[in-house]
């Protein structure tokens, strides 16, 4: 059975860019798209107005529901809760989604990524893929392209194991990027450094036969890595300018079956010209929630 993909959206602040992206998401995976609509839920205020502000909330939720999921074969749910945030991780674990899809914040620069409250409270705790879409997401969007960025660790296999399961699934081509930054840099979980006392040259060849090798494990072509010198965040971010949709792990630490982000993951997450996924934290059945209805077809 499909798991489900989420799109939460904001009708005070209405973006289709998480409804398209959580669309195309659904038709590579054969997965249903339930859009929510949530509002906040204030008990002292709707009690004083006898029902009528939540009654009116709901009313505009309903409203911009019909005009976001437009043309988009998608279910409707509008909830009340403390927080967006919460309402999404409620609904997704009553549902068992395979993803949840949301906006970026409006404060960002146009076509880029810059996660508000919601996506930042949801990219901290979430068991499953958290996508993230920029403002300005075209109708037609789908990845021909999909980058990932890789470290030799399970958060970064599962990373790969899911954007080579979306690469199937869309025929599009992948980019496999990892980073060597010597001496002053740190390892976050998306992206890292090696580091082996040695030169860079010796880095930069182990780097890389751990990608190659990796890129074989999961059926795609070595020639499809790429080895950069310099901070990962940089490489992640001028991945994301050349690529349709970038997928990433989360920190290398915290909670288990959880998405937590570090350095690398949120800094790409500012800067990024593209939609970014991010895998949890040791979820090994990443790559089942994003292609459930549709990779067991695939080979």
């Amino acid at each position: 059975m499909p798991k489900p993909i989420i799109v939460g959206v904001d009708p005070l602040e209405p973006d289709r860019a998480p409804v398209i992206l959580g669309a195309a998401l659904g038709r590579l995976a054969g997965a249903p798209v339930v859009v929510v609509a949530s509002y906040l839920h204030d008990t002292v205020t709707n009690a004083v107005s006898g029902g009528r502000v939540e009654a009116d909330l709901r009313e505009q939720a309903a409203v911009v529901l019909r005009d976001l999921t437009e043309g988009i074969d998608a279910e409707q749910v509008i909830a009340g809760g403390f927080s967006a945030s919460h309402v999404l991780h409620d609904i997704a674990a009553e549902r068992d989604a395979g993803t949840i899809v949301v906006g970026s914040s409006r404060r960002g620069t146009f076509g880029r990524l810059a996660p508000g409250t919601t996506a930042e409270r949801l990219l901290h705790g979430s068991a499953c893929p958290v996508a993230v879409a920029p403002a300005g997401l075209p109708d037609d969007w789908t990845p021909r392209t999909i980058g990932v960025g890789f470290i030799d660790l399970d958060e970064g296999r599962n990373a790969l194991a899911a954007a080579a399961a979306l690469a199937r699934l869309s025929d599009a081509s992948l980019e496999a990027v990892t980073a060597i930054a010597p001496l002053f840099a740190h390892r976050g979980a998306a992206i890292a450094p090696y580091e082996t006392g040695g030169s860079n040259e010796t880095a930069r060849d182990i780097a890389d036969k751990a990608l190659r090798r990796a890129l074989e494990s999961v059926g795609r072509d070595p020639g499809e890595a790429r080895v950069f010198s310099g901070e990962p965040v940089d490489a992640l971010v001028a991945l994301s300018s050349r690529v349709d949709l970038v997928v990433c792990g989360s920190r290398g630490y915290g909670p288990i079956q959880s998405v937590l982000l570090g350095g690398v993951s949120h800094g790409l997450l500012r800067e990024a010209h593209c939609p970014v996924v991010v895998i949890p934290r040791g979820a090994g059945d990443a790559v089942e929630r994003l292609t459930a209805g549709r990779e067991s077809t695939a080979f």
